[in-house]
């Protein structure tokens, strides 16, 4: 399920009113999780999960009768969601991070909620990144993405250029404590993606835009 909330039925897959609001859908997204539960049970499926939830929404999953095996959301070493992270490992529900490297897009370095954060460079351009990677032999990339995977988790990175697809397979590497820790130095918490109130509540007119 890609978001906690639903939208309603009709032609447009965004549908919005005549104020350029987001419409919202009659059903909620534990009606959704209820429903995946039972397609679980006539064995269509082995697993269901979510993305872009916050923590009282997963524990609202929980309640309705099944945790989701996968949490996907936004983990890079700006935005490290440390505390979230080890709530999830407590439930046992694995992280998956998307934009694990950021964001390359000059575009959302001047979204209104990085409140400027973002002119602080790309991730990949970070010297300890570099530093780091000189020592194990490998590029600033695939530290950041290995200390993802050193820290438990998945990392999806997204690329369509041959030699970036060989070099994100490579990063599954050891790190050293000292060296995550210089990583985990980096937070900002810094979310390049959609922010938590622009698909929770229909105040956000431009969801289909970002």
């Amino acid at each position: 399920m890609h978001y906690p909330c639903t939208f309603a039925r009709g032609e447009n897959r965004f549908p919005k009113d005549e104020d350029g609001l987001m419409k919202m859908g009659e059903t909620t997204y534990v009606d959704t999780w209820r429903t995946m539960q039972k397609i679980m049970t006539k064995g269509k499926i082995k697993a269901i999960g979510v993305s872009n939830f916050n923590k009282e929404e997963v524990e609202n999953l929980i309640a309705a009768g099944k945790a989701p095996a996968v949490h996907q959301m936004e983990v890079h070493p700006f935005l490290t969601q440390e505390a979230f992270t080890r709530w999830h490992q407590d439930q046992g529900i694995h992280v998956q991070q998307f934009s694990p490297l950021g964001n390359q897009n000059s575009f959302y370095r001047d979204i209104y909620w990085n409140n400027g954060l973002a002119n602080r460079g790309r991730l990949i351009d970070e010297p300890i990144l570099a530093e780091i990677g000189r020592k194990y032999s490998k590029s600033p990339a695939q530290v950041a993405l290995t200390w993802g995977v050193n820290n438990g988790r998945s990392v999806i990175p997204k690329s369509t250029i041959p030699w970036q697809i060989q070099q994100n397979m490579a990063s599954d590497f050891v790190l050293e404590k000292e060296d995550i820790a210089k990583i985990d130095s980096l937070n900002a918490n810094l979310r390049f993606n959609t922010p938590d109130e622009a698909y929770r509540w229909p105040l956000y007119k431009g969801l289909d835009g970002i």
